[in-house]
């Protein structure tokens, strides 16, 4: 395990100039408001067409796990950071789960091919069977 002021990971990473880690750190923190806008997009996109279908909704704290922020041994920063990566991860796994359960009500046919993360399609319809 590597630990800096900011960075726990299991490889080390490259050490950069303050320059390139401000750019860096930059980038990171400026999807903050794209991700509150995807929060919020799909909040807003269950309230209308789930409640319209009566679709079952799927909530988001079901997603989120922030547990980092009560390690004693992380600065705040670290504490901060993880509870960025936190929030992303989470809406991001909801974003999978709502799309999930769109499909599963909306259009209920497998794909002609099998990839990773459709695992939720084994009772949907053949493909071969809508040619």
């Amino acid at each position: 395990m590597y630990k800096d002021r900011f960075t726990v990971t299991k490889e080390p990473i490259k050490t950069r100039t303050l320059f390139l880690r401000v750019i860096a750190g930059t980038a990171i923190w400026a999807m903050v408001i794209p991700t509150m806008l995807i929060h919020l997009s799909l909040w807003l996109y269950q309230e209308i067409y789930f409640s319209t279908y009566e679709i079952p909704k799927m909530r988001f704290r079901d997603f989120l796990i922030m547990d980092r922020q009560k390690l004693s041994k992380l600065t705040w920063g670290q504490k901060l950071s993880c509870a960025f990566c936190a929030y992303t991860n989470g809406v991001a796994a909801w974003f999978k789960a709502v799309s999930n359960q769109t499909e599963v009500y909306s259009c209920a046919i497998k794909h002609s091919v099998f990839k990773e993360g459709q695992e939720y399609q084994k009772e949907f319809f053949e493909y071969d069977t809508f040619r």
